[in-house]
């Protein structure tokens, strides 16, 4: 029992090595999945490893982290890459579990691209994460190094069966004990140092519609849809000005929404934003689309989706779709109108 405890902790103590390895040497950021949208790949629970990468050198089907305008960070498979200038790109991502794109396009300049997963791994990270995790495990490796100890003589009970068996073999049993106990000791030892900072992983979310998440930090809810928009023509002062304003009904007040204005000839995401927070259900949402969001005169599809405010990774099942166009008006100006030409 001693020995099976004790190479325990070393084992333990040779993953924290090869931890500190992976996060302090080669500069890889870890990553706790707490969703299934990129599954089957990387399910909820499993640890990814994350190098950081220029976003210029990112590639369509890469696996990316990025963080979202709301400060969450999101893990999921880049779809289309925009290029804005020398440096960066905008980025269309989607979970490979996920019927349709992130709501919201990321414009980045540095991302963390994946390079592998340990399936399940991210439990026991976020399990020893937690203040009883740290305690147990520095508990069980204390345990370890009690267990190192020599007690009684030859380091066994007075009369018992390993004690005769060393005074039978006394250089055997010392060699034996000796290297074990060394390299149990070193183990441990690099366990004891290096767990306080083992744990730091960062979780990452996912555009994701059930309620399932590795944290318990949020009750299960459903998340629901509003209603189709209603898009209402809104002229300015002599053509100028003229707006596409798109609304409805609040559906709850601790939902927000996220949305994108898209290109219908190649889905390039042109615009995203925000709208809804901290209004009370039944209240009017409104987006309003201008010209300076809109630079050329081609038919749009705004996509709303809603989520939940305090965890904008928990959204709805489904999205809507509302149709606008930008449109020159006469010879002095352009304007954004309500459907497609």
């Amino acid at each position: 029992m001693r020995q099976t405890v004790l190479w325990a902790g070393a084992g333990l103590g040779g993953l924290c090595l090869l931890w500190a390895v992976a996060t302090h040497v080669l500069g890889l950021t870890p990553l706790v999945f707490t969703s299934g949208s990129m599954a089957p790949q990387i399910a909820a629970g499993d640890l990814a490893l994350a190098e950081s990468a220029p976003a210029r050198a990112v590639a369509v089907g890469d696996v990316v982290s990025v963080v979202n305008a709301a400060g969450v960070r999101v893990t999921h498979r880049v779809v289309d890459v925009d290029p804005v200038d020398a440096t960066s790109v905008v980025l269309s991502l989607k979970g490979d579990a996920n019927a349709r794109p992130d709501a919201e396009a990321y414009n980045v300049r540095e991302v963390e691209r994946v390079v592998t997963s340990v399936p399940a791994a991210g439990y026991v990270v976020a399990a020893v994460g937690t203040p009883a995790g740290r305690f147990a495990a520095g508990a069980g490796l204390g345990l370890c190094l009690v267990l190192l100890v020599p007690w009684g003589r030859g380091g066994a009970p007075a009369g018992s069966r390993a004690g005769v068996h060393r005074r039978a073999h006394p250089h055997r049993a010392r060699r034996s004990m000796s290297s074990a106990g060394r390299g149990a000791a070193a183990l441990v030892a690099v366990a004891l140092a290096v767990a306080p900072s083992s744990s730091r992983a960062v979780p990452t979310d996912a555009s994701f519609t059930d309620d399932g998440t590795l944290a318990s930090t949020s009750s299960a809810r459903t998340i629901g849809s509003q209603a189709q928009p209603v898009c209402a023509n809104v002229d300015g002062v002599l053509v100028l000005g003229n707006i596409a304003r798109v609304t409805w009904s609040q559906v709850a007040s601790d939902q927000e929404y996220a949305w994108v204005l898209r290109r219908t000839d190649n889905g390039t995401a042109v615009a995203s934003g925000t709208a809804g927070t901290g209004q009370a259900a039944g209240t009017t949402v409104q987006v309003d689309l201008g010209t300076g969001l809109l630079g050329t005169n081609t038919n749009y599809d705004l996509v709303v989706t809603a989520r939940l405010a305090s965890s904008p990774t928990w959204v709805a099942a489904t999205s809507t779709t509302t149709p606008v166009r930008r449109a020159s008006i006469l010879i002095i100006g352009a304007a954004v109108r309500c459907g497609h030409t």
